[in-house]
């Protein structure tokens, strides 16, 4: 392939068996190539001028470092990255046995009971809870009125629709709420329990409680369970 470069004084020149390239970004051999082929195709009868010579080597040398400097950063960049998460995972696994809040639509069932808590961004005319089995089956639905903005908070007995007491586990809800005209009220559900243990995935620290997963990143609050 021939590639069409620009020299020195707007002269085109042709490089043959050059690479296809589609960034129109030249790199170091780039820049050495053409000024290799600028020397080698001079006219000499009007040589390249000394200070034109002294400003393309200005300029690969501006190249090089730039280039260092990204490779710099790059490295810089990873290594603070690592450092930060192997901080995160140290920190994760201190946390094990204490209560934690965190962003999720999850709920643990123990000694028939449960508490649900949420968040309303504004006060709600309507609020319907629905609470699903491991297996997404409606096994529960609760009506509120009247609540107010912010976080609430709703004690759930354990029993299903019929009355029937469910048994002890984990189990997921979604809260859907509305204002006095029927518009829809942004909700934040969040899941609550006690630390069991500390899961990594691909090197990130997954909190657990139960059988739920929460990154690090979807905790609200972390404290000393109540004895």
């Amino acid at each position: 392939m021939i590639e069409v470069v620009q020299g020195a004084n707007g002269a085109q020149l042709f490089l043959e068996g050059a690479p296809a390239r589609n960034t129109g970004i030249l790199d170091q051999t780039d820049f050495l190539t053409l000024l290799i082929v600028q020397l080698e195709n001079q006219d000499p009868l009007s040589p390249m001028e000394s200070q034109d010579f002294a400003a393309q080597m200005a300029q690969f040398s501006s190249l090089q470092s730039l280039q260092s400097i990204d490779q710099q950063i790059g490295q810089n960049l990873a290594a603070s990255l690592l450092s930060t998460q192997a901080v995160s995972n140290a920190m994760a696994a201190g946390l094990i046995g204490k209560e934690v809040v965190a962003i999720g639509e999850g709920l643990i069932l123990n000694d028939g009971s449960s508490t649900l808590r949420f968040s309303l961004s504004a006060p709600a005319h309507r609020v319907i809870i629905t609470i699903t089995d491991g297996n997404g089956t409606e096994v529960r639905t609760i009506q509120q009125e009247g609540l107010g903005g912010g976080v609430q908070i709703i004690e759930w007995d354990g029993a299903d629709d019929s009355g029937d007491q469910l048994d002890d586990g984990t189990y997921g809800y979604q809260v859907a709420a509305f204002d006095s005209e029927g518009n829809a009220v942004d909700t934040l559900t969040t899941t609550s329990g006690i630390i069991t243990g500390v899961n990594y995935e691909a090197g990130v620290a997954m909190l657990m409680v139960g059988d739920m997963l929460f990154p690090l990143g979807n905790v609200i609050s972390i404290q000393m369970p109540e004895l």
